[in-house]
């Protein structure tokens, strides 16, 4: 594969926050304050002034309730892909459950903005050793490429010792990590979510310069929360406190940064016809 730099988005709200007792039980979500579209919309914006072109993963109840603006990324020409249904822990779910979820958040997709999405990627990255049952469900139904194993140690899933770059798995499904770098004896997803907002500028810009003159491409991932320093706060334990709020008020201004100093295009873009 020919790859280039990717630039990804997790269209999900404020509150899909996973793993813990203290975020809005399923229930509630209708009755919580909507910020996804404006967040969302400030996404696009930023990649409209600097003519770059991403993926967004979907959740397929974003789509349900917010048709319009699914149709608004996929016409202003980005690639719409799937986040799943209901924002589940991959391991969680049994392969019966997962398909359904896959089936649930494509035909809300679908029926928002006519896109038949061809990639998928799990919350929190939850395909693990033992879950690895998921990317044959994933090609069973039409799926061609992956972007949610996580090759380091992570709270909600990850492969220590995983591919560090993009490769195709035995039943043909493309799969796409996300960049890590080494630093300070951790490897860490330094140029998405919590680090991207926690990391200086300068620093992140050092590590992706080094990576991409090593012939690595970078794989960047957001959330539309991610630059929402006026989000409601969850009433979280101090340490998950600190990784979901920090550096909220910097995100963007550190994207826009990034846009403008490197190339990036859309998984789709690099995937061989």
């Amino acid at each position: 594969m020919e790859i280039s730099n990717v630039f990804s988005v997790d269209v999900e709200e404020w509150f899909h926050i996973l793993d813990s007792d203290q975020t809005p039980s399923e229930d509630d979500w209708d009755s919580q304050e909507e910020r996804v579209r404006q967040n969302t919309g400030s996404m696009l914006k930023l990649l409209e002034d600097r003519s770059s072109r991403a993926t967004f993963f979907v959740l397929g109840w974003v789509a349900e309730r917010y048709p319009e603006l699914v149709r608004e990324i996929a016409d202003r020409g980005h690639e719409i892909a799937s986040h799943g249904h209901r924002h589940r822990l991959v391991y969680e779910q049994s392969p019966d459950e997962f398909r359904d979820e896959l089936r649930r958040a494509q035909d809300a997709i679908h029926d928002a903005c006519g896109a038949v999405p061809k990639g998928f990627r799990a919350p929190g990255f939850s395909i693990r050793s033992d879950t690895l049952w998921a990317l044959d469900v994933l090609v069973e139904e039409g799926f061609i490429y992956d972007s949610s194993i996580f090759p380091a140690r992570r709270a909600h899933g990850g492969i220590p010792g995983a591919g560090t770059e993009p490769w195709r798995h035995e039943n043909g499904l493309y799969e796409f990590p996300i960049s890590t770098a080494g630093v300070g004896g951790l490897r860490v997803a330094y140029i998405g979510g919590g680090y991207l907002r926690f990391f200086p500028k300068w620093l992140i810009s050092k590590i992706a310069n080094g990576q991409i003159s090593q012939g690595k491409p970078l794989i960047l991932y957001v959330h539309p929360r991610d630059i929402d320093a006026g989000q409601p706060r969850l009433k979280l334990k101090p340490w998950r406190m600190l990784k979901t709020y920090i550096g909220l008020g910097g995100c963007e201004a550190k994207l826009d940064s990034l846009l403008g100093e490197l190339e990036w295009g859309a998984f789709e873009d690099v995937i061989p016809a």
